[in-house]
């Protein structure tokens, strides 16, 4: 039931709604149901796949402040190495001197001279708590001794130890006073207690590398993809960030769960190290880029989607118009107005050749409907006419016996009298009027109807006093064909009456049938007075029309007749001139069989 209430739906849509309606569900359905499912699809992969980004460029940022740091601890190694310094330090000098002359050929110049080409070093520091030594930018005395506050008063300090013993090398994160106590300074340093060759015992020794933080902080802002870059102690103090912290004073504190909302938070540890880089990302950056691109998607598929809908009604339209010039045209056929559309406005697709094929059915309709009306108004004429000849034949047959009787008796007469030509014409005259008046059988053989003809013309020969003279000629292949009843001899009597009736000389009438290419030719001559071009004209033209002419009423029967049984398969001519005489000639299918003949017989 559904199926056919959506057929019945279907078949109401014209074809512009069909077209539309095969686009919403083909591609419009389709393409949103799709886009739904992408979308959603591609803003989780694009959130996975840009978290795993974002991890992966975080984890390259702390292996860069691991190398950084690392390098600076691999520095405090080689120094930890390094004898001069342990001389140096370790020496008892007598005079100030000594120590500054012994100071500069071998710290300034010498051992520090590679700190040029270690960018992430902002300064380096040489403890020791030997008496004798002078404070001064790159050695300093303690006494007494303290590795871990280097005898400065720190506000704020956390120790990192970088090796399992008590002598290896930390990492200090401190905050320490200025000499103005209106600023803070910080500093993160690597420390080392110079342990390395025992035989220097005399005296502590321990060097402090201070990591340049800003250096780090630049490091840091290598990067687009997140918001800040965060690196902290084991206590949260913010170290170095890319932006946003503040690089002097007291250390701010980072907390993890106080970050804005919308923040995603990476976290990656340092190896060996106590310290935490956190990468802070804006989840919120994903959705308004994804937001962008879906807007900028949707606009394009509405554009394509207009642009689909522009020539879908353009070709619907198209179709259309054409389908409603066809459908007006059957509209119009079907009542009886055969109308043809306009060959070049219907183009040479399906629907073209569909209006060609209406033109030509219509075109064919209207010539079958012409032809038939008009034969069946030529029947008719001639129903009509044969039944007055009908009625003519039975007012003569209201007592054939009392006629056929009495011309009996007057040949008889005229035999007794010895008047045999007499006795002979009213012999031919009998047997001529049983044969008009007989109606059984309207096909005759043309053997049978030359007979008659001959008798007819013997008739004529009487009349005429022996100045006619006539001559039948028909081939042995004709005399068995068969035509309608009444053909040649009212075009014999024709050339009798109108043809050499008029002359004085020795009148001559000839008539003829032969068989040529399936055909039966008769043709009919007489050398009698002619017709004029006038005449003849006026002939032509109402065999042509069909519209009798008085003085012509056998021609015209005989033409309607040959109309009647042969439609438009024979041929029919008059040829004349004045003073030479006239030719008939007719030219019919030849025929043996009743059967062929598929006209009604009009005397039953």
């Amino acid at each position: 039931m559904r199926k056919f209430r959506l057929l019945s739906f279907l078949n109401n849509l014209s074809v512009s709604q069909k077209m539309l309606l095969i686009f919403i569900g083909c591609v419009i359905l389709p393409i949103t149901i799709q886009n739904t499912f992408y979308y959603n699809d591609t803003e989780e992969n694009i959130q996975t796949s840009m978290m795993q980004h974002l991890t992966l460029s975080l984890s390259e940022k702390a292996n860069k402040v691991s190398e950084t740091i690392n390098g600076v601890i691999n520095l405090s190694n080689r120094y930890n190495t390094n004898e001069e310094l342990y001389k140096l330090l370790d020496s008892n000098y007598s005079t100030d001197i000594n120590f500054l002359v012994v100071y500069q050929d071998n710290i300034e110049q010498t051992i520090f001279s590679d700190l040029a080409f270690n960018r992430q070093v902002r300064r380096m520091v040489l403890y020791s708590d030997n008496p004798t030594i002078l404070n001064g930018a790159l050695v300093k005395k303690i006494i007494p001794w303290d590795n871990r506050t280097l005898g400065e008063t720190l506000l704020d300090q956390n120790y990192i130890n970088l090796s399992h013993t008590d002598y290896g090398p930390f990492l200090r994160v401190s905050l320490i006073p200025t000499k103005t106590q209106s600023m803070y300074d910080r500093s993160f340093s690597v420390i080392r207690t110079l342990t390395y060759y025992p035989q220097y015992y005399h005296y502590n020794k321990a060097i402090r590398l201070d990591i340049d933080t800003s250096y780090l902080s630049s490091m840091l802002e290598e990067t687009d993809l997140f918001s800040n870059i965060i690196l902290t102690d084991s206590d949260n103090r913010i170290i170095a960030s890319a932006n946003t912290y503040k690089e002097f004073g007291s250390y701010d504190i980072f907390h993890e769960d106080k970050v804005q909302e919308g923040m995603v938070v990476l976290k990656q540890p340092l190896a060996d190290m106590s310290l935490t880089l956190y990468g802070l990302y804006d989840s919120n950056m994903i959705a308004q880029e994804f937001s962008k691109m879906r807007w900028k998607t949707t606009r394009v598929a509405l554009f394509n989607m207009l642009l689909a809908v522009f020539f879908i009604f353009l070709v619907a339209g198209n179709i259309t118009k054409r389908i409603r010039s066809v459908v007006k045209q059957s509209m119009q056929i079907a009542q009886g107005n055969f109308i043809q559309t306009a060959h070049h406005s219907m183009g040479k697709d399906e629907i073209g050749i569909l209006a060609e094929s209406m033109n030509h059915m219509s075109e064919q309709l209207k010539t079958l409907i012409d032809e038939k009306y008009k034969s069946q108004l030529v029947k008719a004429q001639l129903e009509r006419e044969t039944a007055q000849a009908k009625l003519l034949a039975l007012q003569s047959q209201v007592n054939p016996h009392f006629m056929f009787n009495a011309l009996e008796c007057i040949r008889l007469k005229a035999v007794v009298k010895n008047e045999t030509e007499t006795a002979q014409m009213i012999k031919y005259m009998s047997r001529m009027f049983r044969h008009i008046i007989n109606w059984d059988d309207d096909i005759i053989c043309l053997k049978d109807d030359m007979k008659f003809l001959d008798e007819f013309l013997r008739i004529q020969k009487y009349r005429f006093d022996d100045e006619f003279e006539y001559k039948i000629e028909v081939e042995a292949a004709a005399e068995e064909s068969l035509l309608p009843k009444l053909i040649i001899q009212p075009l014999v009597e024709n050339a009798c009456v109108h043809g050499v009736e008029g002359i004085s000389h020795l009148r001559f009438v000839r008539v003829t049938a032969r068989v040529l290419s399936e055909r039966l030719i008769i043709t009919v001559s007489d050398n009698g007075s002619g017709i004029s071009d006038q005449r003849l004209d006026a002939l032509n033209q109402m065999l042509k029309e069909g519209k009798k002419i008085s003085e012509s009423v056998g021609l015209y029967n005989v033409h309607q007749r040959l109309a009647l049984f042969y439609g438009d398969e024979f041929t029919f001519d008059i040829r004349s001139r004045l003073g030479v005489g006239t030719e008939i000639c007719v030219t019919i299918p030849l025929r043996f069989k009743k059967e062929d003949f598929s006209v009604l017989n009009t005397t039953h």
